[in-house]
């Protein structure tokens, strides 16, 4: 994207985030791609959350309503659309 448009994409950095989560260095993370972050952040507790729910082979605590996931993964997607913006606008 950037060799095309001299722009990078939405999603540059956000190997780099999850890499940085796993290393337990946020502030890291959040700099590479904050919605990088915030889906590593989500896994984070998602997957241990899902297996334990596959072990007990009942849902735990909560059960996943898809209207609610929806909004969280929208919300994800248009703050990575905003951080990508402030990116190009700023330059870094």
């Amino acid at each position: 994207m950037v060799v095309l448009f001299g722009h990078r994409c939405p999603a540059c950095g956000m190997t780099t985030a999850w890499a940085h989560l796993v290393r337990a260095h946020w502030v890291d993370a959040f700099r590479a791609n904050v919605g990088g972050a915030l889906l590593g952040i989500l896994d984070l507790i998602a997957v241990p959350w899902l297996l334990l729910c596959a072990a007990r082979r009942r849902w735990l605590g909560w059960v996943p309503n898809s209207n609610v996931v929806a909004w969280v993964i929208g919300a994800i997607m248009v703050i990575t659309l905003v951080d990508w913006g402030v990116r190009m606008i700023v330059g870094s």
